[in-house]
């Protein structure tokens, strides 16, 4: 080997040692940086005749590409399981512990209390109060309730709109990064670029469920856990969302723009195509899935809830059967029926009557629904459903009906209203078999046990008829108090003239509600829309309350388990990519002593060729 080569050979291994001792100088300063990963110096041989030397170096990040791109998904999870617990210990605090003095069941315990009371002595002017105020406190509840609820869907609405545009910001963060890494050459500085694309990426995957790929040149691709293409060398797609504010409990997401309350994500593709990802299901974890789920699901369905509350407790006083009497009074061959609704709201009502016999009895069920309603027809041909219009007033009543009997082939009937609040349907073959309603009693001063105690906005009595889907649904902010009983608290005795000491409609109101068994909408069901719910209203807020607590309970412990899971994956991430001191001085002393080695062979070289120079 010549002196020459000797020299090369040692200056490239000088090199290279210089250049590992800045690679180590700089892992040691950046041990405590965040997402800064470990270096080490790759070095490249070179073949000279016989003599081998240093080619070039290149400065190379230790990390596990799959442990990353597991650590992505994870921190996904943690932030979809996060968002939602907390969001559910915040729902919990409004609905307070079971059975603590601020628990809606405890409330409604209360109020039951004070009605259970009022049967002793109903004549009572305190007793008379406590139920009045402990209605009033239940009503209250239920509002702020209500409230609370939209207030932490508003929270969600605000939250994906901040989200969405900090996916966009981080997108085009990540698109001047990404060109820098392509066009720098593989050393130091570019292996700091690619730390501050990993710390953007690592921010995005906290949003959105993302997967990457690397090219040849360095160059990042992201997708989406569904597949959706979020950017390849440049933003795939550009997202935008309208947010809407003061959100109620009618404002809900739909694919129809027209029916649409709140505001829905759009893509946009770098082609111009325009798309829905809340449609597409585009966001499938992370902290904008979650906000999504709880502004259109989770809380959606704790509104629905609530409303079924106040809509069972308000039908449960108020709603009452009544059957068609004889008429004429006391004839031993009656003509018809009649039936009095004066201040009562028809729900449903039955028209039976017979037919020959090849036919048998037939019926009609008349629906209170608005028009554009569709009304099931059934499956028994031997009853006809027709939609008609109750609010009108019994004479419209009458009339409707009358037409509806000549328009289906009933003929021979003759439907009056020949006093106030009197419903008489007749045919002189006596053919009329039945007439009945279900009905809600809408004047506190009915002569009847039910009362409208619990009433809808503008004193208006809620009625279980057929339009209650969309009155039910944000009931419970709007319920209220009957002021006329507030105002003459002696109608929970009874209607005027009613004997003092009576109690049938003060024991009428407590069993309505803590005996009587209801049916309750599947979709508002604490056991899941499948498992339809019957009871009585005081077992359903009991479960209501209890159900909202393990659901709190539940997204706790899914948050646990999810960060448990990302402080694994973050610890095997880390054990190639951090720093260690002790590693980094054994590793310095290394290359020290390579230094020292080369450095030598450069002198003696200098000394030999001296030496050469002197002969």
């Amino acid at each position: 080997m010549g002196l020459s080569t000797s020299l090369n050979t040692a200056i490239g291994g000088l090199t290279a040692s210089q250049v590992g001792i800045g690679v180590v100088s700089q892992n040691v300063a950046n041990a405590g940086t965040t997402g800064y990963v470990r270096r080490v110096v790759s070095n490249s041989d070179s073949l000279s005749g016989l003599t081998i030397g240093v080619q070039s170096t290149q400065v190379q990040r230790l990390l596990d590409a799959i442990v990353q791109s597991q650590l992505w998904q994870e921190s996904a999870g943690a932030a979809y399981t996060a968002t939602r617990a907390n969001a559910l210990s915040n729902l919990d605090k409004l609905y307070g512990a079971p059975g603590s003095a601020t628990a809606l069941d405890t409330i409604f315990n209360n109020f039951t209390s004070a009605l259970q009371s009022l049967q002793n002595d109903p004549s009572s002017y305190s007793l008379r109060s406590q139920v009045v105020d402990s209605a009033a406190l239940l009503a209250r509840q239920l509002n702020t309730l209500s409230n609370g609820i939209q207030a932490q869907r508003d929270q969600a609405e605000t939250g994906i709109a901040t989200a969405v545009a900090k996916v966009n910001d981080l997108l085009g963060a990540l698109t001047k990064v990404n060109a820098r890494i392509v066009a720098a050459p593989n050393d130091s500085a570019t292996a700091s670029l690619k730390d501050q694309r990993d710390l953007i990426l690592s921010e995005l995957s906290q949003y959105v469920d993302i997967k990457t790929t690397e090219d040849a040149r360095g160059s990042i691709s992201v997708v989406t856990g569904s597949g959706t293409q979020l950017f390849d060398g440049q933003p795939a797609v550009t997202f935008s969302f309208d947010a809407h504010s003061g959100l109620g409990p009618d404002d809900q997401w739909s694919t129809d723009p027209a029916q649409r309350g709140v505001g829905t994500i759009t893509m946009r593709s770098a082609n111009g195509s325009v798309s829905d990802a809340i449609t597409n299901n585009v966001f499938r974890s992370g902290e904008i899935a979650a906000n999504i789920e709880l502004r259109d699901k989770t809380l959606v369905k704790a509104q629905a809830q609530l409303d079924e509350i106040a809509a069972q407790m308000a039908k449960a006083l108020s709603e009452r059967s009544i059957q068609g009497a004889a008429y004429p009074a006391g004839s031993t061959t009656p003509t018809g029926l009649e039936l009095d609704i004066d201040k009562q709201r028809v729900n449903t009502l039955t028209f039976d009557y017979s037919s020959p016999p090849a036919t048998g009895t037939q019926r009609f069920t008349f629906v209170d629904a608005p028009a554009g309603v569709t009304v099931p027809i059934g499956s028994d041909p031997n009853n006809k459903v027709i939609a008609i219009d109750f609010s009108a007033g019994p004479a419209a009543i009458a009339s409707q009906i009358q037409s509806a009997l000549d328009a289906n082939g009933a003929t021979g009937f003759t439907v009056s209203n020949p006093g106030t609040g009197l419903l008489r349907i007749t045919e002189p073959g006596g053919r009329v078999a039945g007439l009945g309603a279900q009905t809600t009693v809408t004047s506190a001063d009915a002569d009847t046990p039910e009362m409208p105690l619990f009433v809808d906005a503008g004193n208006q009595a809620f009625a279980g008829s057929y339009d209650e889907a969309s009155r039910k649904v944000g009931f419970a902010a709007r319920i209220t108090v009957n002021a006329d009983i507030v105002a003459n608290r002696a109608l929970l005795s009874g209607a005027p003239g009613t004997a003092a000491g009576d109690t049938a409609r003060a024991s009428a109101l407590f069993d309505s509600l803590t005996r009587d068994v209801r049916s309750f909408d599947n979709s508002s069901s604490p056991d899941g829309g499948t498992a339809p719910f019957s009871g009585t209203v005081g077992s359903f807020v009991q479960r209501v309350v209890s159900a909202q607590g393990q659901a709190v309970e539940a997204a706790q412990r899914l948050d646990e388990g999810q960060q448990v899971a990302l402080a694994s994956i973050q610890s095997r991430f880390q054990e190639t990519a951090q720093v260690n001191i002790d590693q980094e001085m054994s590793m310095l002393i290394e290359l020290q002593n390579a230094y020292a080695a080369n450095a030598r062979i450069i002198s003696t070289v200098k000394e030999m060729m001296d030496m050469l120079m002197r002969v």
